[in-house]
């Protein structure tokens, strides 16, 4: 009688367990049921992985009581409406929880299987012989350099993908005789033509064909070309040519736009110049680590070594510091290029150093959503002397900062980055999703042996 009033007990907690299951997920997943069925199928394919989550949500010794009972126990021993409510609400709780789970607005790009990088690789790490895992920071600010070497725009929250930031990087200028690209590194004047993104009048609002790319030569009305933003296959195959470019000496696949567009930019730079798009084969990462991890299966468009640059306010901080300059003489992070800028710690500069892989966590409130985007530090960012180049009027310092950098910033013995000060650390993403400015950077393993482009250091 004793075991079958404690049994009682041990069920009741269970049911209880399950009802909150059930509970909290119906409320929240009951009006999204009606336009799941879609779903369906990935819901079947998790209900076992998702039941072992949820017996294993119970404590040991209420587990093992239930294990003993039914071991024991004759068949209709426990009284079906019990054994009904249990079943029911488990699998009411598992079908609701895990449609809530899953399910999110179309205006997200398909994000069910971007939510965050798993396994236990996605596990912080700490390593003795490693610098200690700083704090947590936070993305003060986002930026998007549509065309290489041109001036890009800040934005509040965007799409992070294996090979960068949406938009970034995707076009170029090249020389139409020698096809080779243009940077600012040879004109610095590139950073006098704007871009910027504006709505198609004559498109579906909210959709990737609503908005077109503006670019602009010195910010003027006239001396304006539009383009869309998200050019579709068909619309390349009608607009504008297959061919191929050279970017660092290796050829890749580009679409040339027409003369109509071009001919606004030939007069800029004094010469026949092409812009292009990044054309449909993949233009690998050659870079630090194994190949199977930094090889061929990680595309990026036409950033020079690797998709997405981290950099940090403290350290731009500090780098104004050591210039003495202060307020509107202060050098703007903008010079350096990142796509992702965190606070950092005022107290700790160039913390990021040690950085070897990260975490940035955004949480969208409106539609209930948690993106985790694990990256690889797979670099330091070694720096010419584009920093040198104000981007608001294209003059170049014939030293700063790139002189002061050099003189306490030749931190890393690897490659050419020996003979460059650095400057923001070069990352791969482990997975996708959305980032937004207040996102939350967690540092989940340090380094001390960062090199730059030697290949054969296997430990990144």
């Amino acid at each position: 009688m004793a075991l079958q009033q404690q049994l009682q007990e041990h069920l009741d907690t269970a049911l209880g367990l399950f009802r909150e299951y059930s509970e909290k997920a119906a409320v929240e997943g009951q009006k999204l049921i009606a336009n799941a069925p879609q779903h369906f199928q990935d819901v079947s394919e998790k209900v076992n992985a998702e039941s072992h989550k949820l017996w294993e949500s119970i404590p040991l010794h209420h587990r093992s009581t239930i294990e003993q009972y039914a071991g024991q126990a004759r068949p209709g021993s426990l009284k079906i409406t019990l054994t009904g409510q249990i079943i029911f609400a488990a699998l009411i709780g598992l079908l609701s929880l895990t449609i809530y789970l899953k399910w999110t607005p179309k205006q997200i790009h398909d994000p069910r299987k971007n939510l965050a990088a798993g396994g236990p690789a996605s596990l912080p790490v700490e390593h003795e012989d490693a610098p200690p895992i700083p704090p947590p920071t936070e993305v003060v600010a986002l930026y998007v350099y549509p065309i290489k070497s041109c001036r890009g725009f800040q934005v509040n929250s965007t799409r992070l993908r294996k090979s960068g930031l949406t938009l970034d990087r995707n076009w170029m200028f090249i020389d139409a005789k020698t096809r080779n690209f243009l940077t600012i590194r040879s004109d610095p004047n590139m950073t006098l033509i704007n871009t910027s993104l504006v709505p198609d009048p004559k498109a579906a609002p909210n959709t990737p064909q609503s908005e077109l790319l503006r670019i602009s030569v010195h910010g003027s009305k006239e001396d304006t070309v539009t383009i869309p933003a998200y050019p579709t296959r068909p619309w390349l195959e009608k607009n504008t040519a297959l061919g191929t470019a050279t970017i660092w000496e290796e050829p890749t696949e580009v679409w040339d736009y027409p003369e109509t567009i071009n001919a606004l930019f030939s007069k800029f730079f004094s010469k026949p110049v092409l812009l292009v798009y990044k054309g449909p084969s993949a233009r690998p990462c050659s870079v630090n680590g194994r190949p199977e991890l930094y090889g061929s299966s990680v595309p990026h468009h036409f950033a020079d070594v690797m998709s997405l640059t981290i950099a940090s306010a403290a350290s731009i901080a500090d780098l104004n510091k050591r210039l003495g300059r202060k307020g509107p003489d202060a050098f703007t992070i903008e010079r350096f290029r990142p796509n992702i800028v965190v606070r950092g710690d005022p107290a700790a500069p160039w913390e990021e150093d040690t950085w070897k892989r990260i975490r940035i966590s955004t949480v969208l409130r409106d539609v209930e959503a948690l993106y985790k985007i694990d990256l690889d530090v797979v670099a330091r960012c070694a720096r010419c002397q584009v920093p040198n180049v104000d981007p608001d009027t294209a003059d170049k310092h014939p030293k700063e900062p790139w002189g002061t950098l050099m003189g306490f910033r030749r931190v890393d013995e690897g490659g050419a980055a020996k003979y460059k000060p650095c400057f923001g650390m070069l990352c791969i993403p482990r997975n996708e999703g959305v980032v937004q400015v207040g996102a939350k950077l967690e540092v989940l393993e340090t380094t001390g042996r960062h090199l730059y482009n030697v290949r054969a250091f296997a430990d990144l």
